[in-house]
């Protein structure tokens, strides 16, 4: 025993995978491109009545005050007919409906006048189908002929080639079903000496409906003798289900057939040719993104994830023109990419950005209030034209669209949503035209939809979006609002005010010179002469007013720069009261309260110096008021980081990291400190080995995590070293910058503040905090900080 499937389930299968007119076409031409037609595709719509007027005719027929004669109806079909339609599908429409004589006989005319002169018709050169294979594969829905033929594609693993076919779910067959209710297929191989012919009329599976699917009888006949070594395959589509227009197979042509192949190559040799017509009346397609448009754009974003072995790195590149930019060159390796992606967060393996494979995108920014005419395109309207009709970003596998992204209003990057909480540039689906790019074989998990809306939800697209959408909202975004910083700088420091004054005085001489020559020569009303004088005046006048402004600007720059570092010192001091909110859970969470140990009462040490350390800030921000003083004394180094270790003992625990202190000699080592600064410095670093060596855990199940702290003298410093992926060359000084991070971007998360905190504190002390020993743990990298303190007071 196994399932039954009724005549109606073909029709809703029909209904439910084939989900717009638009995308019914796209099955149907990547047909005739897994069919290796040599000539491309024709496809030709033969229109003779639209259905919304013929249906529209009939309907006033259901009227209880229709009193309309034979004749009356006849004429009005007559005066719907289309003009331009085909005139033997027109002559054979008339044929048909003359000989009625009732009105009942008129509408059973007429409906068999539509059925038959309004169709579709799709026309290839490709290898064709046998009788056999329209039997035993057409007629096969869900067959498996073309997916074992990718898969073995798949599994040879050859990423150099394309796979044999583009469709392999076998429906793409029940497009015919959603454009019209019958067809006849008339088709060949070149082994062929007679032309295989199938009618389908879906009306009788209506018909049928609860009866067994097999009960409608389909069998393909042989047909008209045809040529010899050709092949093909032409798709009759009739009993047409939509109004078709030349004006909607137009906005179809342009919205979706012109963007099914990868409009951002522009070899057209390469392209597969399809010929769009309504009524012999060419449809055009843009089939590129015009190249100079690209090349005007504001800014740009490319980038590829590429592996060497089984590793994997993303490297980015950002340029702008609108700003005069540096290119930025970034490039991200697989311990990035495992908290880039949310693999760190969600907790799965490593191994899905093995699984999800290689891919490129490149992304062109447009900011709508700077459009320019473009040369080759047109003015700036024009332009506006063509980047709306371009706009989103598509996702393309081996060349070909992966419906429905990059449509109109899709956000299947989440970009909108991000760029209505982003501060600064709102980089969202309006702004953006791009492509991203994968391939049947080399992203074997990246499947779509039976429904063609888009990739089958599983964890490499969700890391494939993860990483796509941080680099949009995170990395190009701040690249966008640092060039437009540096340039606003620029220009400010580039005005000359002095010069721009001696400039309008020159002007100004000869403004009078040219009033005087012309009032020789003037005999009209005088009073107009000296309106021109008094305008440039209040100009001058403006002139100086804005260049006292400027002056004044420059008085209080010292100010504002005071106002701003008051800003960012909030932003420290929000970050430090939720760091110590936390250890005070944890601390309180882990405290056994009737048993006071040496392990509690360190706890406790922890929490007493991070609140002093958080009341001395506070202070720091009393209005106009000079920053209270914070005390120093000469503390024994190996006592602070002893019971900073011995607090953090039960999350070491939690982690598998096994952490120790060692002193270069047997004296102890003492420096001229805040006690509290030097906690604060040691919480940031644990905070993020803790955080990185967990990444590294994740990655490798038989790595041990280790942090070591060494405590030198002469003078005396703090080297501080983990056995986590560390931190690259590129990146030594950047990561202490207020708010560098590549950890994953959120709504709540703390981001980029530790180590610049970190780096404050040491400097508040007179010393310094960096990263030393390149290599000493991984090739390229730095795993210690050196923290530099002073013996004593100067």
């Amino acid at each position: 025993m196994s399932f039954k499937i009724t005549a109606r389930t073909i029709l809703h299968l029909g209904a439910e995978l084939i989900s717009s007119d638009s995308v019914a076409l796209y099955e149907l031409i990547k047909n005739a491109i897994d069919a290796k037609s040599r000539t491309g595709v024709d496809v030709k719509f033969e229109v003779v009545i639209r259905e919304s007027d013929f249906a529209s005719i009939l309907a006033s027929l259901d009227q209880e005050d229709s009193d309309i004669t034979v004749d009356e109806l006849k004429d009005e079909l007559l005066q719907h007919l289309l003009p331009d339609a085909p005139e033997l599908l027109r002559e054979q429409f008339k044929a048909t409906i003359a000989g009625a004589r009732t009105i009942q006989s008129l509408v059973k005319h007429a409906k068999e006048a539509y059925r038959k002169c309004n169709r579709i018709v799709v026309a290839d050169s490709g290898h064709g189908m046998s009788k056999i294979d329209l039997e035993d594969i057409y007629l096969t829905i869900g067959t498996t002929n073309r997916t074992n033929a990718v898969r073995q594609s798949v599994i040879e693993g050859n990423d150099k080639t394309k796979p044999p076919y583009l469709g392999e779910k076998g429906v793409g067959r029940l497009s015919v079903m959603r454009l019209g209710r019958m067809v006849r297929i008339e088709t060949a191989t070149k082994d062929d000496l007679l032309t295989n012919v199938l009618e389908i009329d879906w009306n009788r599976f209506e018909e049928a409906y609860d009866k067994p699917a097999d009960s409608v009888k389909l069998a393909p006949i042989k047909g008209e003798p045809k040529s010899i070594g050709d092949s093909f395959t032409r798709i009759i589509i009739s009993d047409l289900s939509a109004s078709w227009s030349y004006e909607r197979l137009s906005e179809i042509a342009k919205d979706q057939i012109a963007k099914m192949m990868d409009p951002f190559s522009w070899d057209e040799r390469r392209r597969f040719p399809i010929k769009l017509s309504f009524n012999d009346e060419p449809v055009e397609q843009a089939r590129t993104v015009a190249i100079d448009l690209l090349k005007s754009a504001h800014a740009q974003c490319t980038g590829e994830l590429k592996f060497k072995g089984d590793k994997p790195s993303l490297t980015v590149e950002f340029k702008s023109g609108l700003y005069n930019a540096d290119e930025t060159v970034l490039t991200f390796d697989i311990t990035d990419l495992h908290s880039m992606s949310g693999l760190k967060e969600s907790g799965q393996p490593l191994s899905i950005l093995r699984s999800l494979g290689p891919f490129n995108f490149e992304f062109y920014w447009f900011n709508r209030q700077r459009f320019r005419a473009v040369e080759g395109i047109g003015d700036r309207e024009a332009v506006r034209a063509l980047v709306k009709a371009w706009i989103g970003i598509s996702l393309f596998r081996d060349g070909y669209r992966v419906l429905p992204y990059g449509d109109e209003g899709d956000d299947w990057l989440k970009l909108d949503r991000a760029a209505l909480a982003a501060t600064g540039y709102k980089l969202n689906t309006k702004q953006i035209i791009g492509r991203v790019r994968i391939g049947r074989i080399t992203n074997s998990k990246l499947l779509d939809q039976t429904n063609r809306q888009g990739l089958t939800d599983c964890p490499e697209k969700t890391v494939l979006v993860q990483l796509l959408n941080e680099v949009i909202t995170h990395w190009f975004h701040d690249y966008l609002v640092e060039a437009s910083r540096a340039q606003k700088a620029g220009n400010a420091l580039a005005y000359d005010t002095v010069k721009e004054t001696g400039s309008v005085d020159s002007l100004e001489r000869r403004t009078r010179e040219s009033l005087k020559t012309i009032k020789r020569h003037y005999s009209g009303d005088a009073q107009l002469l000296q309106e021109v004088k008094d305008a440039f005046l209040e100009i001058k006048d403006a002139h100086a007013r804005a260049v006292e402004r400027i002056g004044t600007i420059e008085e209080e720059k010292e100010r504002l720069t005071q106002l701003a570092g008051v800003g960012l010192m909030i932003e420290v001091i929000a970050h430090e009261l939720t760091r110590a909110t936390e250890a005070t859970q944890k601390t309180l969470k882990n405290i056994n309260r009737q048993l006071v140990d040496n392990d509690t009462a360190a706890a406790f040490r922890v929490l007493s110096q991070q609140i002093k350390v958080i009341q001395k800030r506070l202070q720091t921000l009393e209005p106009l008021s000079i920053s209270a003083r914070q005390r120093r004394s000469t503390l024994n180094l190996a006592d602070i980081v002893t019971y900073v270790l011995d607090a953090h003992k039960d999350q070491f625990g939690r982690h598998r990291i096994g952490a120790g202190i060692s002193q270069q000699s047997s004296h102890s080592k003492t420096a001229f400190i805040i006690e509290g600064h030097v906690v604060q410095i040691l919480e940031n670093l644990i905070n993020n080995s803790v955080y990185w060596l967990d990444i590294e855990s994740r990655a490798h199940a038989s790595f041990e995590p280790r942090i070591k702290i060494v405590i030198e003298g002469d003078p005396p410093r703090i080297r501080y070293t983990d056995n986590g992926p560390g931190i690259p060359k590129s990146r030594v000084e950047s990561v202490f910058e207020p708010f560098f991070s590549t950890k994953v971007t959120t709504a709540t998360r703390r981001q980029g503040l530790g180590l610049y905190i970190a780096r404050q504190n040491a400097e508040m002390l007179g010393g310094t905090l960096g990263l030393v020993d390149e290599g000493s743990i991984h090739p390229g990298r730095y795993n210690t900080f050196e923290l530099e303190l002073k013996e004593k007071v100067e």
